[in-house]
């Protein structure tokens, strides 16, 4: 099964540096790559073009500013056309096992009802204690959600479910989003232990960007890419008004050697209805939907958001 990988970077060069080389050094040949720089002003384009004209088979694209984790993830998914699955790699995590991604892609390939597998990077994964043996003497677990940190998706079910939503901002719950989308379809989600394997290196002592974390949580508390809402996509997604293939909010266009992004007017009904019900639904204090009433929507669009 043959894997692209995309690694998104915003400044953090030194992490960055861990995270490449490391894939580079010990990751077998065989793997597509492409590397999205979210506009980073701290040398990590100037060492992106270095390290690409070393490996002729990296592709890096530069943004003229920061998009967020999902639209530059789809702008590196967009690569993956000849690829039987699609990684998503932070730049913050480094590998420390050259079997990372065979183990991945042999999750993937051995248990097709599994769409999306995942590194356990974090501590809300939760597991089934439902085993899935690997060829290599380890297992993996059935899990409700997959972490975005390290994780993969097959090509059958992306063609289902297509991209991460770009519908939360710079910071949101793109991952949440896809697994729930994900399980809907029909696919199970599997999580693998990490240990020994990838370790995520952004949280380490001395590693922590307090800006960068500052800027998450203010995503995660806004209400068009916080809590509310993940709960009212899903809300959405469930009631079927939304298709589980979401169509993408921004549209790439390359300037010279640089990307920038028009807003898709496919997306416009949907952000409409999202300015709306955002105002309107009530939330209790863990940003979860409290009660809400479609029925004079539903008669006035005709059961579509379009």
């Amino acid at each position: 099964m043959r894997a692209h990988i995309g690694v998104l970077t915003w400044n953090r060069l030194a992490l960055t540096r861990l995270c490449l080389e490391s894939l580079l050094t010990k990751t077998p040949e065989g793997y597509g790559l492409t590397v999205v720089d979210n506009g980073s002003q701290d040398g990590t384009q100037a060492y992106l073009r270095e390290l690409a004209s070393a490996h002729p088979f990296m592709r890096v694209h530069l943004l003229r500013r920061n998009m967020g984790v999902a639209v530059a993830s789809n702008l590196a998914w967009a690569d993956a056309a000849s690829a039987d699955c699609f990684v998503k790699l932070d730049n913050d995590v480094e590998i420390l096992d050259g079997h990372w991604l065979q183990r991945l892609t042999c999750l993937l390939e051995t248990y097709p009802h599994v769409g999306m597998a995942a590194y356990r990077l974090c501590d809300w994964h939760q597991l089934t204690r439902d085993t899935l043996p690997l060829t290599d003497g380890g297992y993996a677990e059935i899990t409700t959600v997959c972490g975005g940190a390290c994780t993969a998706i097959g090509r059958e079910a992306h063609e289902k479910i297509g991209f991460w939503n770009e519908g939360y901002g710079r910071y949101g719950h793109e991952d949440q989003d896809y697994s729930w989308r994900i399980t809907k379809a029909g696919y199970a989600l599997a999580a693998l232990d990490a240990t020994d394997m990838v370790a995520h290196r952004g949280y380490a002592p001395g590693q922590v960007d307090e800006s960068l974390e500052a800027a998450k949580q203010q995503s995660n508390g806004a209400l068009l890419s916080g809590d509310a809402a993940y709960h009212l996509y899903t809300f959405l997604f469930d009631e079927g008004l939304l298709p589980l293939k979401m169509p993408r909010k921004y549209v790439p266009r390359l300037e010279g050697e640089v990307w920038t992004f028009a807003f898709n007017p496919a997306f416009r009904p949907l952000q409409r209805l999202l300015n709306e019900l955002v105002k309107t639904v009530p939330v209790d204090a863990k940003g979860r939907l409290t009660t809400v009433d479609l029925r004079a929507w539903r008669k006035a669009q005709g059961g579509t958001y379009g």
